[in-house]
């Protein structure tokens, strides 16, 4: 049986975003370190996590 959790990948990259965005605003990491992870969380979560956009389209 294919279970596929409804936006998972949108919620979790929302909540990556929040706890970047932190750690940036406390000087934890620098905004190039922050770019950068934002950009492997997007590719990583969203190639691993069904998105909404993936499950329209299969609609």
């Amino acid at each position: 049986m294919d279970i596929k959790l409804y936006a998972q990948a949108d919620f979790y990259y929302a909540v990556s975003q929040q706890i970047i965005e932190r750690l940036a605003a406390k000087g934890l990491i620098t905004e190039a370190q922050r770019v950068k992870i934002d950009e492997l969380n997007r590719e990583k979560i969203y190639e691993t996590y069904p998105s909404i956009a993936e499950l329209e389209v299969s609609a």
